[in-house]
């Protein structure tokens, strides 16, 4: 998804000063991030050196009872072989640690997968990256865990998400979510290429003005998904300042697919809009989990299954995830291993994935629920 649209449809351009300003602050705060990344680093290396010198020391001690007791130690003797080994315990403890951020460096190209993996070897906390600034977020034990382990999903050779469970039997069902972005879509095409589920969004609301823009291709797409046998969920991009724009957003869902055989959820597709302009920008957690649960509330009172997707920003830095255990979530992380461990039904793994029948990009999309039942 992460399409964001102002009032007219279309993004204002900023001045070029105002780029120049955000180009500096991004470099700015890079710099800072890699030198707080550095420090951890540093920290960690002395962290593991004091606890080998506290083994290596152990160690020592004992070497020079057994010496003390043939008769045949002095105080410069003592002194060297602690020394010495303390001086081997640094040494390849240091060793150990720096080949292991190289390995983590060779695998992953950007800093925040680097502290990401330093994080989930080190500390229970979770990192997210917003404009240039990295957040840590302690895991919540009171929230519910994802039912599948990320250790039993990893792509084909088609980067398609499958399920390898206890015995690798279940591969998963393939699903998208795709507007007006991919253009004319050839759905006999898409289901033969093994689509089998797909949201279609129904349309957003404007983050400068706020007005309701219908999506383009909303009918056609629902109208080919469900003639091709492929079951439909919809959703609608907010950027709903309050309760009562967040209602009228459901209510304009729920008359755009009347008539239509909806079996899949209707989600609320929460996420910020990354613009100096956006209506939403300072909205408090409180308000922005307000608004969640008025449309969802309007959608299940009309029958349907409320969902609401976003990404690590969306979950942890702009909802109160306490409020929200009984909706359903659908999770967007773009990677091979699933890094948010809450429970979430649809995983959106993929925004570079290729369909046939589908010109580009496509977003691509496993549903959990579906391998444990």
């Amino acid at each position: 998804m992460n399409r964001t649209a102002n009032g007219n449809g279309t993004k204002k351009k900023k001045s070029s000063a105002g780029r120049i300003g955000n180009l500096i602050a991004i470099v700015f705060l890079s710099v800072i991030c890699l030198c707080a990344l550095m420090f951890c680093v540093f920290l960690l290396l002395r962290i593991e050196a004091l606890k080998e010198d506290e083994e290596q020391l152990r160690s020592s001690v004992d070497k020079l009872h057994e010496i003390e007791e043939e008769g045949y130690i002095t105080e410069a003797d003592a002194l060297e072989l602690i020394q010495n080994e303390r001086a081997e315990a640094e040494k390849e403890t240091t060793a150990r640690i720096l080949d292991w951020i190289k390995e983590q460096f060779r695998e992953e190209n950007t800093s925040i997968w680097m502290l990401r993996n330093l994080y989930s070897t080190f500390s229970d906390e979770l990192v997210v990256g917003s404009g240039g600034t990295f957040y840590f977020f302690p895991r919540n034990d009171e929230l519910k865990k994802a039912i599948v382990s990320p250790k039993e999903m990893s792509p084909d050779t088609e980067g398609r998400m499958r399920y390898l469970g206890a015995d690798g039997s279940v591969p998963g069902s393939l699903g998208i979510d795709v507007s007006r972005f991919q253009g004319k879509i050839d759905w006999e095409k898409v289901r033969s290429d093994g689509v089998r589920f797909a949201f279609i969004r129904v349309g957003a609301r404007g983050s400068s003005e706020g007005k309701l823009i219908e999506d383009q291709q909303f009918e056609t797409n629902i109208t080919g998904a469900l003639e091709n046998g492929i079951d439909v969920g919809v959703y609608f991009y907010t950027q709903a300042i309050d309760t009562a724009e967040a209602v009228e957003e459901a209510e304009y869902v729920l008359e755009a697919i009347d008539g239509y055989e909806v079996k899949l959820p209707v989600v609320y597709d929460f996420e910020s809009a990354d613009s100096e302009e956006a209506r939403t920008n300072g909205i408090s957690k409180e308000q922005n989990t307000d608004n969640v649960l008025a449309f969802c509330d309007r959608i299940s009172e009309a029958g349907y299954q409320p969902m609401v997707y976003g990404n690590l920003k969306s979950f942890l830095m702009l909802l109160e995830m306490e409020r929200l255990e009984h909706i359903k979530k659908w999770f967007a992380f773009y990677d091979t291993t699933q890094y948010f461990p809450y429970e979430y039904s649809y995983w959106q793994y993929s925004a570079t994935g290729r369909v046939n029948g589908i010109e580009g990009d496509v977003d691509l999309n496993i549903c959990v629920e579906d391998l444990k039942n």
